[in-house]
């Protein structure tokens, strides 16, 4: 089968990422400009279109009125999706050499932009869940003890990155941290990938976006949280510690110098349409519908886990003696496509379209998962060995790029590894480059084989000294 042929597939139902549901929820504006000759709209770099960091033009245009609408400072429209976006914000705050503090859930992108500046992070732990295997929101009281055992007179912190929500659902209330950083003169990058209609859905009892909530830059997914095409993606910048003339430097130097028209059409579409008062009421009927499914479901005594997003419906397995990975392909062969498998659970994305019929489909297919699959109730999420704060005994970006050598994961106890160890999904980093490889994160790694075998049985690159 070609990919082409794989593409026009049809699922009994798409429960995963892009959320506008395999094109019914995409922009009126959009499917419009779709309709189009194939290729018609595929356009270079032209002088009336611009680009995101061009003086003038269309897209110019765009950021400028989206900005004013939202009460932001300024926008920058992305196509190398939130990743790259989020790589920009960083290397905007922070100087080689500096350090950043973050949380241990932070994207693989974020390690990957420190090794490529050298920027140091500083990790801080996050409150774990050992039912359903899931980090939770960090609390005022939690992120208050965290700078409490932050060195601030030897480390030279340039910002802070928060992630809210998390990929499940979870949202931290981000003002008393946003504040507390502030105090401390440190700008705030905010990873809202996962929840950009929270800022166009203020009155809606959703948890408050981080561009209200003070938060210097804020990275949105325009695929995962709105309904824009795959790679789409945008930065807000609002107060004044980031500098505008720094986060345009790198942009300008992550993103392509050939960015897709389609998709810059799709960041400008999907951000007017979430800012239509018709459209937003109609999608205030599909944030109802969620909430009412899963009510839904819990009345039916089927186990979910309840987070800050509606439109996350996450299955607890676990409680019945199945893991995530064989409940995804349980549901994946009958045509229920879910979008992220755990341990312990099993995530499934709403979306934008109608899933009314979602609840009926559900219950069908979980009465057969229960009778045709084996029980295991032994499973057990252990928490990630991680000190409150920590940071690589050697700078990440040196030892990125330092000499190494290929060894069994098994036989690197006690090197400094040279290597990002990322169990997916979620994509969290275990072990970042730097890092020495210790006893309990060797251990964790076994005591979770069954999910992590390939990772188990796998190499990684340690510093050659």
């Amino acid at each position: 089968m070609s990919i082409s042929s794989f593409l026009s597939k049809k699922f009994l139902k798409s429960l995963f990422f892009p959320a506008h549901n395999r094109g019914k929820a995409l922009p009126k504006g959009l499917i419009r400009l779709l309709k189009k000759q194939p290729g018609f709209w595929d356009l270079p770099e032209l002088p009336e279109i611009g680009s995101p960091l061009s003086n003038s033009g269309l897209i110019h245009d765009a950021q400028i009125s989206i900005s004013k609408k939202v009460n932001a400072k300024k926008c920058f429209f992305g196509v190398n999706g939130a990743s790259g976006l989020i790589q920009s914000g960083i290397i905007a705050m922070a100087n080689p050499g500096e350090y950043i503090l973050m949380p241990r859930n932070v994207h693989i992108s974020v390690i990957k932009a420190c090794a490529l500046q050298n920027i140091i992070p500083i990790f801080f732990d996050i409150e774990f869940s050992r039912v359903t295997g899931h980090y939770m929101p960090i609390t005022k009281r939690w992120f208050t003890n965290v700078f409490n055992n932050i060195d601030f007179d030897n480390f030279k912190i340039a910002g802070v990155i928060l992630v809210s929500p998390y990929y499940q659902g979870y949202a931290t209330d981000l003002e008393p941290l946003i504040k507390i950083c502030h105090l401390h003169n440190l700008p705030v990058l905010v990873d809202e990938a996962h929840g950009s209609y929270f800022l166009f859905c203020e009155n809606f009892n959703l948890p408050k976006s981080a561009l209200r909530s003070k938060a210097d830059l804020v990275v949105h997914s325009l695929h995962k949280s709105l309904n824009g095409l795959t790679q789409t993606a945008i930065i807000w910048h609002n107060g004044y510690l980031v500098e505008e003339n720094k986060l345009i430097k790198s942009i300008n130097l992550l993103q392509t110098t050939s960015p897709n028209s389609l998709l810059l059409s799709s960041c400008e579409e999907s951000i007017k349409d979430w800012l239509n008062k018709d459209n937003l009421n109609k999608y205030k009927k599909r944030i109802l519908e969620a909430k009412s499914i899963y009510n839904e479901l819990i009345k039916k005594k089927i186990p979910l886990i309840e987070t800050q997003d509606p439109l996350k419906i996450i299955l607890n397995t676990s409680k019945v003696g199945i893991d995530g990975f064989t409940a995804d392909r349980f549901f994946y062969k009958n045509g229920l496509i879910a979008e992220l498998p755990e341990m312990m659970t099993l995530t499934f994305c709403l979306g934008f379209s109608n899933q009314k019929d979602f609840t009926f489909l559900f219950q069908k297919l979980w009465k057969k998962l229960l009778i045709h699959t084996n029980k295991s109730y032994g499973l057990k999420a252990i928490k990630p060995p991680f000190r409150i704060v920590q940071s690589p005994e050697i700078p990440i970006g040196v030892a990125w790029k330092s000499k190494s050598i290929s060894i069994p994961l098994v036989e690197s106890l006690g090197k400094i590894s040279g290597d990002i160890i990322c169990p997916y999904p979620p994509g969290i980093p275990l072990i970042v480059p730097g890092e020495r490889i210790d006893k309990e994160r060797i251990d964790w790694i076994e005591a979770q084989s069954l999910y992590n075998e390939d990772l188990l049985n796998s190499y990684i690159r340690v510093l050659n000294n």
